[in-house]
């Protein structure tokens, strides 16, 4: 019987001459060297672009990531920075930064959310029983500045410190039901102006080598936000996040991983309507497929998600996903939570730098009265 080449406590190595990817693809095209040898070098860019994507429920002119160590790549892990530029050439744009970064052996860690943006989005109330039937659009600008800076206290653990920013400008909700709807019943933040203005603590343990395509570890955030008009914020509100990812690597000749997460999101006290806990509205924008951009919004959020990684080919370069997932969110009013949406569905992966490990990803969520697509580069957690 031969022996697994990866057993569950290492991971198979994203880089060796055995792995291929679409750079190789294209070399070979082109009649060059079809494999490349390449140095794990500090400051050195890793590019990975796909010309158009589904990015947090939008099509995007590209997605585009950026992959580099900041330090001794045999003591530091892999930062990564994400681009989403987005147009419907018909004044309607978006455009986001998302960096997560390690610095100087891991001893220092910053995660920036840059973000500006005309929106116009589907809102179908609060609580997980809104209906699909009845929405209202709603319609603002947005400027998003959000640093977040950790420092290593011990092994894998750190402290951290930050300051979010965002101002809402031209805000609107166009009801096109009867009756009225909850964001015009909501007494936050449905005024055209409004700003939110806060400081974060934040706990972070994460021990993964790599944020772009986790392969083991865990990582876990403790976050609170506190938001206060002396600070500048239109109204005064908290939030407590929880959120927990696991990976299991299954003893296997073939790259097989199962990963787990858990997310806990809750606002407090005057928490405006679009800062709510939402689909799709994470950090990351890639929590709820299935379902579109803010399909489900409530007070408070409950979000659990497993997903089977798999190796179709040996060499890396195809691969496949299944995952499942729940969420849940509060209704007005009510401190519990109230039903819970399903989803789950299946991708494939395609090894687009085999250098950042960084996968070109096509996914298809199925959800309550509800199906979803998703092209992008990275893995969903």
């Amino acid at each position: 019987m031969a022996q697994s080449r990866y057993s569950a406590q290492e991971t198979a190595p994203s880089s060796d001459s055995a792995q291929y990817d679409l750079i190789d693809l294209g070399r070979k095209w082109l009649g060059k060297k079809q494999t490349r040898e390449e140095k794990k070098e500090s400051g050195k860019v890793r590019f990975s672009i796909v010309p158009a994507s589904n990015a947090a429920g939008r099509v995007s002119i590209s997605a585009i990531n950026l992959a580099y160590y900041l330090g001794d790549p045999a003591l530091t892990n892999l930062s990564t920075t994400y681009f989403y530029p987005y147009t419907n050439f018909s004044g309607r744009y978006y455009f986001a930064v998302n960096s997560y970064l390690w610095a100087y052996k891991n001893l220092y860690n910053a995660v920036v959310d840059l973000r500006v943006a005309s929106n116009e989005i589907k809102d179908y109330g609060l609580g997980s029983l809104s209906s699909a039937n009845g929405y209202t659009y709603l319609d603002y600008n947005m400027l998003r500045i959000h640093v977040l800076l950790n420092r290593l206290i011990i092994r894998y653990l750190y402290f951290g410190l930050g300051y979010y920013l965002d101002e809402y400008d031209k805000v609107k909700g166009i009801n096109e039901g009867a009756g009225t709807s909850d964001f015009e019943n909501y007494p936050y933040g449905t005024e055209t102006r409004y700003t939110t203005s806060g400081l974060v603590f934040n706990v972070l343990r994460d021990s993964r080598k790599n944020s772009l395509n986790p392969s083991n570890g865990f990582y876990t955030n403790l976050s609170y936000q506190f938001y206060h008009p002396a600070l500048g914020s239109t109204y005064r509100w908290d939030v407590f996040l929880a959120d927990a990812r696991k990976y299991f690597v299954l003893p296997s000749e073939r790259r097989q991983i199962i990963g787990l997460r858990f997310l806990y999101w809750g606002t407090f006290g005057e928490a405006p309507y679009l800062d709510l806990p939402a689909t799709f509205t994470d950090r990351e924008a890639r929590m709820g497929r299935g379902y579109y951009y803010a399909r489900f919004r409530g007070g408070q959020l409950l979000y659990g998600e497993s997903e089977y990684r798999f190796n179709i080919t040996r060499n890396g370069f195809f691969g496949g996903v299944v995952f499942a997932g729940i969420q849940a969110f509060t209704a007005p009013g009510n401190s519990g939570f109230f039903g819970a949406d399903p989803s789950a569905g299946f991708g494939f992966r395609l090894k687009f730098n085999k250098q950042s490990d960084a996968n070109l990803t096509f996914d298809v969520g199925f959800g309550r009265n509800s199906i979803n697509w998703h092209l992008n580069l990275g893995e969903f957690f």
